[in-house]
């Protein structure tokens, strides 16, 4: 018997050779794909663990047991075959195409919906051909049916479906993100989710659900590109009798004070007549504007209360001189003045008031009166090289702002812990003061000392001293 020339015979040879040498090689490829966190991992698993076995059963089917291509058990093995040839040619796809996307690139930016409906139009040809290939089946009327079912469906829903095209088109262009800030038609705010049919707009009063069709058929404005920087236009009005320059000025002081201002961006305060003014707010980036706009309206509204200017027809208004003369009895009473000194501080003392973190003494400034906490707590601020670090508080009664004695510049920020009144005394009184009172101008220079040494910044482990005999490690 010529075992040679049997046709089984080569068939046999290469699955005892080849199968096991197969799937060695792809065993070491799949593991090497592993370490590397390569997405052909997967597809190359599913051709060692699930193709090449079937395929290998199917060979022996048909070549070694010549069992004949109708035989059911066949065609059941060879539709196995064929639809797992499928699934590993879509995963092998999927990751050659979208598994290592970089960033910016059409891979990266294809919305999921379409890479799923290709995947589909590939199952079902794939289905289609294992079909006719194995089963003989006729797919061309299937086809047919299919073809003409959509058309009727599509005409059905041709609005819906014109929706969720116009939300894959903007998916797929990506004219704006999720945090981008949007004006479409009037409506302003900060995307927070954008799906297949909506877009989904935060107008800081509530969500606005705006239909995809309605944005890709109309005008609207990306505010947050090309750049973030964005400048904020503000509008307020005062007194006309208010003196301009008093109320630029005190516009300026707040807007600098804003902490979303860009790095080194400048406002502007210019009057538009009537008692209006126009103020411009270079902020970081869109999205700060509701934040910028109220801040900036809440300090405004205490600073020009301070500085005795009337704001959308609000007068200014001064506590009464009771009211004061009881702030300096209480703040002063450490001091030990007499009724006579406390006399020359009311006639010299005004309470004003600061409203949430705002700023009620820079560091680096020289101090024009001497103050004390009224009503509420400030907080103590030691100004580092990008940030402000806590180092203290102030209760009602305590004073700040006692370098007015020396001239010399505040060591420490001040900023109000909520809303505070302040009383403040001027620094010509105070200098009397301390001519006539010896023993008020020692406990204030102990005050000096107290904030100079809150002030320094803390040493670094390196400096801090060591006891003799230890040895750094």
């Amino acid at each position: 018997m010529d075992v040679l020339g049997e046709s089984w015979f080569w068939w046999a040879v290469g699955l005892i050779v080849g199968l096991p040498v197969g799937l060695v090689v792809l065993s070491e490829v799949h593991l090497s794909l592993v370490r590397r966190g390569n997405a052909l991992a997967r597809p190359v698993n599913r051709l060692r663990v699930w193709l090449i076995p079937t395929g290998a059963l199917l060979v022996v089917l048909t070549q070694a047991a010549t069992l004949d291509d109708e035989d059911v058990g066949v065609r059941v093995v060879a539709t196995l075959v064929g639809f797992i040839a499928v699934s590993v040619a879509l995963g092998m796809l999927n990751a050659a195409l979208f598994g290592n996307a970089s960033d910016g690139t059409w891979r990266e930016r294809l919305p999921s919906i379409f890479v799923d409906l290709g995947r589909l139009v590939l199952v079902v040809a794939g289905a289609a051909l294992v079909a006719s290939l194995v089963w003989g089946l006729d797919i061309g009327g299937l086809f047919a049916a299919l073809g003409v079912g959509s058309i009727v469906i599509g005409l059905a829903l041709q609005n819906a479906v014109g929706s969720v095209v116009s939300g894959l088109l903007l998916l797929f262009e990506q004219p704006f993100r999720i945090g981008d800030t949007l004006d479409v038609d009037g409506i302003q705010g900060r995307v927070v989710e954008v799906n297949w049919r909506s877009t989904h707009v935060d107008t800081g009063v509530g969500i606005q659900v705006i239909p995809n069709a309605t944005i890709a058929g109309a005008s609207f404005a990306n505010l947050s590109r090309p750049t973030p920087a964005h400048d904020l236009v503000v509008e307020c009005a005062f007194d006309p009798a208010d003196d301009p320059a008093a109320v630029v000025s005190v516009l300026l002081e707040v807007a600098r004070r804003l902490p979303l201002l860009q790095p080194g961006g400048a406002p502007d305060a210019q009057p538009s007549g009537g008692g209006g003014y126009i103020v411009r707010l270079p902020l970081l980036t869109v999205a700060d504007s509701g934040a910028a706009r109220s801040r900036f309206f809440l300090w405004l509204w205490y600073a020009a209360q301070r500085a005795g200017l009337s704001l959308d027809g609000h007068a200014p208004r001064s506590a009464p001189t009771a009211e004061v003369e009881d702030a300096v009895r209480r703040s002063t009473r450490a001091l030990a003045l007499s009724d006579e000194d406390v006399d020359l501080l009311v006639a010299a003392s005004r309470i004003a008031t600061y409203g949430p973190d705002e700023t009620v003494l820079a560091a680096g400034t020289i101090p024009e009166v001497l103050s004390f906490v009224a009503r509420g707590r400030v907080d103590l601020l030691a100004r580092g090289p990008e940030s402000a670090t806590r180092v203290g508080g102030l209760e009602p009664g305590e004073p700040f702002g006692e370098s007015v004695l020396s001239r010399t510049p505040t060591p420490l920020e001040l900023r109000a812990d909520g809303v505070c009144d302040v009383l403040e005394i001027d620094r010509a009184a105070v200098d009397r003061l301390v001519l006539a009172n010896a023993d008020a101008a020692r406990r204030l220079q102990a005050v000096v000392d107290i904030r100079n040494r809150q002030a320094r910044p803390p040493r670094a482990p390196d400096s801090v001293p060591r006891p003799a005999g230890v040895q750094r490690g």
